[in-house]
């Protein structure tokens, strides 16, 4: 099983990122000591956290705690703005609580961390504050960093006065039992990404990745949707496609070889899916998007 810890380089006087993903991205399991806040801004993003599958879309917010597990895969012409911080940055800060409330840690533990659970004028807030820090962040003028510490500072004051605290606390830690069940799950997630990595160019069967995971065919197919949220079909054709543009784009090859390198084995087959995915045949993708007359 692959080793999940993500460790940022991150300043300890300001441990704090910013970065917009566009387009298809898949990120395996993986967890970080960063919270983590995802704005998606274009598209759907297939999110899982702690073994739950969640499907975001344009305008939604996610917030992710330090040490929770997640991955993604991230739809086609899509765009989310993703920022962490760790929460030592406001150490100084945490003084300026009034007595008897919980401590930042806490309050992020227990929150509704899906914009879904949030009243619609606090959504509206949040996403202001996120493109007012992913602007200061872009332009850096001086005193940039300033202005982004007030921003997170005025997200953790609107997140004490009126994000919901959930009824379930979904985001503690979990028991043992569900511990176990949660890396149990990941291995497997984690042995099918790495398997479609080293033979999606190869004709890939729904029976050839339950057989290689010990499952019947019934049982892998209910396995990935629940855990991510989309069929393994659509999962492979959509890591497909991204590796048919990065050869449309990077090489000089015909399209019947990129849609073999890809591992379709019709090339009328590839034009269908590629087609219905972007909206344009795979040489008129090419001609757009590198200004090809």
């Amino acid at each position: 099983m692959s080793h999940y810890l993500e460790i940022p380089h991150l300043a300890r006087e300001f441990p704090f990122r910013r970065f917009v993903h566009k387009g298809e991205v898949l990120a395996y399991p993986h967890w970080h000591k960063m919270v983590e806040i995802i704005y998606v801004t274009r598209g759907v993003l297939h999110l899982g956290v702690n073994d739950i599958p969640i499907v975001m879309r344009a305008g939604e917010i996610q917030f992710i705690n330090a040490g929770d597990t997640h991955y993604f895969l991230a739809s086609p012409n899509s765009e989310r703005i993703v920022v962490q911080f760790d929460a030592f940055l406001f150490h100084g800060d945490e003084a300026l609580q009034l007595d008897g409330q919980p401590g930042l840690r806490h309050r992020l533990s227990t929150m509704c961390t899906h914009s879904q659970q949030w009243p619609s004028a606090t959504t509206l807030a949040m996403q202001n504050l996120l493109l007012a820090i992913n602007r200061e962040d872009e332009e850096r003028t001086v005193g940039y960093k300033y202005v982004i510490k007030a921003r997170l500072l005025e997200m953790i004051a609107l997140i004490y006065r009126e994000v919901p605290i959930s009824q379930h606390h979904p985001a503690r830690p979990l028991n043992a039992a569900a511990a176990f069940k949660s890396e149990k799950t990941l291995a497997r997630l984690d042995r099918i990404f790495s398997y479609v990595e080293h033979h999606y160019h190869e004709s890939l069967t729904l029976d050839d990745i339950a057989k290689f995971m010990g499952f019947n065919v019934c049982y892998f197919t209910r396995f990935f949707k629940n855990n991510t949220g989309t069929t393994f079909i659509r999962f492979l054709h959509n890591y497909r496609l991204n590796r048919a543009k990065w050869l449309l784009l990077n090489e000089d090859i015909s399209i019947s070889e990129v849609a073999e390198r890809v591992g379709f084995t019709s090339v009328k087959n590839f034009h269908h899916v590629f087609k219905q995915d972007t909206g344009v045949a795979p040489r008129q993708y090419k001609k757009s998007i590198s200004g090809i007359k």
